[in-house]
């Protein structure tokens, strides 16, 4: 089955590393940037800002930052857009850590160091998922007024 969307899906880029949001996006742009707009901050509080004031898809985000861990990044996606997808990257998380995630609604978790084709297929995955989600409401409000 074919899911066409109406415009690109938002991927918000969150990692304290600047050579891992540089990477990932990189990495996105070139490998899903027909499918995917990214964003790739550095700083926790900027991201919380961008959260506020755009619609998340998808976010990847650090789940151990300095000023802000990952799940109160997840907290702040999902109280905007329940249907944002959560992938977590994390170098050194506790499964328990990482359970809690999933949770509170991740939707998946990458270990660093990244590999470039799992974090490609992940990210279509969930590209896939927002699509079907999207067409479905779509469909259910074509059904309601038409």
């Amino acid at each position: 089955m074919h899911h066409t969307i109406a415009r690109k899906l938002n991927l918000l880029l969150v990692d304290d590393d600047p050579s891992i949001v540089r990477l990932l996006t990189h990495i996105v742009e070139r490998r899903l940037g027909d499918k995917l707009s990214v964003c790739g901050l550095t700083d926790a509080a900027e991201a919380i800002d961008w959260l506020e004031r755009n619609c998340c898809d998808i976010l990847v985000s650090d789940i151990n930052m300095p000023d802000v861990d990952g799940l109160e990044m997840l907290r702040h996606a999902k109280q905007r857009n329940a249907w944002t997808q959560v992938i977590f990257i994390t170098a050194h998380s506790t499964w328990e850590k990482l359970t809690e995630a999933v949770e509170y609604g991740a939707s998946d978790y990458l270990l660093k160091p990244i590999d470039q084709d799992d974090f490609v297929s992940l990210l279509s995955q969930q590209y896939v998922r927002c699509a079907r989600w999207q067409c479905a409401v779509l469909g259910t409000l074509e059904a309601a007024v038409g």
